[in-house]
């Protein structure tokens, strides 16, 4: 029940916001939300991906983590680490409609390319020699690991590769002064009182949006005022950005599910975006 007023109250995006500064992630209005919807978007059709982008100590990983723990455990795949072939061998749906999170971007050089197949085609397909343990011939198996998948990272790199920026939303952390004393006045509030009932209000927060998300339903989103919008065309990489901005766009209405009325087309159900969710992903995207 908590979690389905939380859902409908009216100013849903402020109080996902609220929630993560909570949680100890002060200001990053943009940041906090981007990497939010990333999360949500893994139930979509074509989720998300995101590399949020920072030098050290800027607060990256804690961002990263933020957002991991709002995540229901069961839809969350966290890794320091991966080897090439690890995705190869992930049982068949262990990673469909999952978050797949990688500590640092250094984690997951080596599997660069299988991570670009999951987003794009959705799925990863390889072809391996094995001796039959009966007869000791080779053979052929396959191996499918399916998708989609929502992907988040982080680095410390300022020069990423373009085939990954490509597919992913790129998070750029406030490293200004102000952000600092923002940082420097939550870590002097927990030692105070307030340290006393931290734990038990990060525990109420992060159970009310693990029933939150678990309350969303696969539902597809129409942009009713899609021909009415205009995008950058003088760069080659727009082909992908587009469509990830829109996909943005989705997400925020997919967010509001249950604040829309949902209509009906040949049997399917569908919710229109409204102009309300296209200003909060112009709002995201614009940087």
């Amino acid at each position: 029940r908590e979690a389905l007023q939380f859902l409908t109250q009216k100013n849903l995006v402020e109080a996902i916001l609220q929630d993560m500064e909570t949680l100890g992630y002060v200001g990053e209005e943009e940041a906090k939300l981007l990497g939010y919807c990333v999360s949500v978007s893994r139930k979509l059709e074509r989720p998300m991906s995101a590399i949020i982008q920072s030098g050290s100590g800027a607060g990256k990983s804690y961002l990263a983590e933020v957002i991991r723990t709002l995540t229901p455990p069961e839809d969350i795949v966290f890794y320091s680490r991966l080897s090439p072939q690890a995705l190869y061998h992930m049982p068949k749906d262990y990673l469909v409609h999952k978050l797949l999170e990688l500590e640092e971007r250094v984690g997951g050089e080596s599997c660069d390319y299988q991570i670009r197949s999951l987003q794009s085609a959705g799925i990863l397909r390889q072809v391996i020699v094995v001796k039959d343990p009966n007869t000791g011939q080779l053979m052929v198996r396959e191996n499918e690991v399916w998708g989609p998948i929502a992907y988040l990272e982080t680095t410390t790199n300022l020069r990423l590769n373009p085939e990954n920026t490509s597919r992913c939303f790129e998070i750029p952390l406030d490293e200004s002064s102000r952000q600092t004393e923002r940082i420097h006045q939550r870590q002097k509030a927990l030692r105070t009182l307030q340290r006393l009932t931290a734990n038990d209000t990060r525990e109420r927060v992060q159970e009310r949006h693990h029933h939150a998300q678990r309350l969303l339903e696969p539902i597809p989103v129409i942009i009713p005022y899609i021909d009415k919008l205009t995008f950058p065309a003088q760069w080659l990489r727009s082909r992908r950005d587009h469509d990830r901005f829109l996909t943005l766009i989705e997400v925020i209405a997919y967010l509001h599910q249950y604040q829309r009325s949902q209509k009906l087309h040949s049997d399917v159900k569908y919710l229109e975006a409204t102009v309300a969710d296209y200003r909060w992903a112009y709002f995201l995207a614009h940087k």
